[in-house]
């Protein structure tokens, strides 16, 4: 690789958000529209490379202090907004559209828009679906599927996810 595709590389990153996000391995970003980053992005693409793809027309919004781990993929063809301080676990799908429709009976929307709440934590293997908001201070457990919206302060796991319990969570603190 010469040192013009390697800057040119770096340039896409740069151009996403105000400060450079922390890159350990690879990260592939696909921005054809809009990318927002807030401060202290952190993406690990090590041992799995992490895909960011944001399609003509659609916004992809990370708030500040977001951590992203191996494996992951973030597909926005609408619109996707994670809040602060959230941390995704390695390998989770987090995808706004269906693609493609089920059967000739399914005139819905392919894509619907995708929230994530401050101080979330997502854990390994998780498939987020369109239209769902994952609730603030929420747990997602490992291998979860959410398909339904999660309300704020709770643990929620299993395919499809449904809340296990309420979590106490005191005002301003925030996951390590």
């Amino acid at each position: 690789m010469g040192i013009k595709t390697a800057l040119y590389k770096l340039k896409g990153f740069y151009k996403f958000g105000k400060t450079a996000p922390k890159l350990r391995g690879k990260v592939f970003v696909n921005k054809f529209g809009a990318i927002k980053v807030g401060k202290n992005l952190s993406i690990v693409g090590h041992p799995w490379a992490v895909q960011i793809t944001s399609t003509m027309g659609a916004n992809l919004i990370i708030g500040n202090n977001v951590y992203v781990n191996a494996g992951v993929g973030i597909a926005a063809n609408k619109e996707i907004v994670i809040g602060d301080n959230v941390k995704i676990g390695p390998r989770t799908s987090i995808f706004d559209s269906n693609y493609h429709r089920m059967d000739c009976a399914d005139k819905g929307e392919l894509s619907k828009r995708i929230t994530i709440g401050n101080n979330v934590w997502i854990g390994a293997d998780c498939t987020i679906l369109p239209g769902v908001t994952i609730g603030d201070n929420s747990v997602i457990a490992a291998k979860s599927t959410v398909n339904k919206d999660v309300p704020n302060n709770v643990l929620a796991g299993g395919s499809p996810a449904k809340v296990i319990r309420e979590l106490e969570i005191e005002d301003g603190w925030v996951r390590d």
